[in-house]
């Protein structure tokens, strides 16, 4: 199963921060994976308006990170 960890810009020392991971239980390949794994994010993750500089990173294939601003 397919493991994001997800960060978001801490705007004081502009760094990134992990916050939290999510996993995707789908059993098969959808076309927006990445963009709904984001859109699970920021809901539950995001907790005003500033965070909504939400970030997501694959760590099973090691991919780049997906979203932003």
């Amino acid at each position: 199963m397919p493991t994001y960890s997800v960060y978001r810009v801490d705007y004081r020392n502009n760094k990134q921060e992990l916050i939290g991971k999510l996993v995707e239980r789908r059993m098969k390949e959808r076309t927006n994976n990445a963009a709904d794994m984001l859109r699970l994010a920021k809901k539950i993750y995001a907790t005003s308006s500033m965070d909504t500089n939400i970030f997501i990173q694959d760590q099973s294939s090691g991919g780049g990170l997906f979203g932003g601003a």
